[in-house]
């Protein structure tokens, strides 16, 4: 028996009711207009929904049944009386504080761990389904779930804008990758109040994903630990194979970052509109090499300064050197070693990209420092993989201009 309306959503709207046969409430969840007279979006709200009822977890909302009554499709599911989304506490709280954060995000990586198992993607990890209770964070809302590698993907994806991974945005197949993307926003919302990825359409927020990393959100909440910033960026990472493997990975990351007291909340702004809709896939935007440094607060007037000391000097040598001829130094061979110079001068001014795949952090930053190269590092933590660079752009042995830039990629086992 339906006793009265509990929410409002881009796809659904949500009852409370009374289920007479065991005498208990549940929440009615009722696929609405246009989705209800589309047979696809039946077929999968159906599908999935009775899939995720065999799926019980402390931190996913149980699903007791589903089914059609007069041309009415419908799924019964826990009623989680006493609990509140993430997004009604970032609208009252501004942000969480960094253990509360934290808490919450493990919570729904850990409720996604039995559902990627089971072969399904939510689809729809966002702050309005996570709800926060007593009793630990819930995940909520299967009714867009589909397999993993699904190819019912083409011009139409069905999610939450500002949660949509870039796969996603394009209507690519879906893997656990999507989910892992969206626990990074959700996760990025609550330490900072705002999204990642900012814009009114999904061309733009597919603009912002491709523009390069957000704002690291130590930037915008000091009290946050580089680490923690560094998992949120792996996790935001618009190339899924990038991510984290898993939601159990990304877990244990959060997991290995550092934790200490944390100044009380500051309210933001208020975060954009996240109800699940359905869009026309947008063409993946032209990726930008470099995102202009953004910062703002005591972390990046530091990082502006030693930005500014370092180019004085470069910009002298730079000056001083403009006038030797380069042609007539030796050439020098590659030693094998760790921290050897690639060969130069194979071409006038060229330098062969080493080989650091494999090395150490150290040996890999000495071998790109003499090579020359204006290199950078960018790490991520898995504790389940060996430590040293697993990758590099560019390749090795490809021939670059003296100072060019070159990126290795290394994993830190915490």
């Amino acid at each position: 028996m339906v006793e009265r309306l509990l929410a409002r959503g881009g796809m659904a709207h949500v009852y409370r009711a009374r289920d007479e046969r065991l005498d208990r409430p549940v929440a009615l969840k009722v696929l609405a207009s246009p989705f209800a007279d589309d047979p696809a979006y039946v077929r999968r709200f159906l599908d999935e929904a009775r899939i995720a009822a065999s799926i019980t977890h402390p931190n996913l909302a149980h699903v007791y049944d589903s089914g059609e009554d007069d041309g009415v499709r419908f799924i019964v599911m826990e009623l989680l009386e006493g609990h509140r989304s993430l997004r009604d506490e970032l609208a009252e709280r501004g942000r969480l504080p960094v253990g509360e954060a934290l808490r919450v995000i493990r919570d729904v990586l850990a409720g996604l761990t039995p559902l990627h198992a089971h072969g399904l993607v939510h689809c729809d990890v966002k702050p309005g389904n996570i709800l926060i209770g007593s009793d630990g964070t819930k995940l909520i809302d299967f009714g867009i779930a589909r397999p993993q590698h699904d190819q019912r993907a083409g011009p139409t994806s069905i999610g939450s804008l500002h949660s949509m991974s870039p796969e996603q945005l394009r209507g690519d197949p879906l893997t656990p990758a999507s989910d892992i993307f969206a626990a990074g926003v959700a996760l990025y919302a609550a330490l900072t109040g705002r999204v990642p990825f900012a814009g009114d359409t999904p061309a733009a927020v597919a603009e912002a994903q491709a523009a390069g990393p957000p704002l690291p959100p130590g930037e915008l909440a000091p009290e946050v630990p580089e680490l923690l910033d560094a998992a949120v960026l792996q996790a935001l990472d618009p190339r899924p194979e990038r991510r984290f493997e898993s939601a159990a990975a990304m877990d244990a990351a959060l997991a290995a970052a550092t934790r200490q007291p944390e100044p009380a909340p500051i309210p933001g702004p208020a975060l954009p509109d996240d109800d699940t809709t359905s869009i026309v896939a947008v063409a993946p935007a032209a990726p930008v090499a470099a995102r202009a440094a953004r910062r703002s607060g005591p972390r990046g007037a530091m990082v502006l300064g030693i930005a500014v000391l370092l180019a004085v000097p470069l910009v002298v040598a730079a000056i001083v050197f403009s006038g030797l001829d380069h042609r007539n130094q030796p050439a020098e061979a590659t030693t094998g070693t760790p921290t050897a110079r690639p060969t130069r001068n194979v071409a006038a001014g060229k330098v062969k990209v080493p080989d650091t795949i494999g090395l150490s952090e150290a040996d890999a930053e000495r071998a790109a420092r003499a090579a020359g190269l204006a290199w950078r590092l960018e790490w991520r933590v898995d504790p389940s993989k060996r430590a040293g660079v697993y990758d590099q752009d560019p390749p090795a042995g490809t021939l670059v201009e003296d100072g060019a830039p070159f990126v290795m990629y290394a994993y830190r086992t915490r």
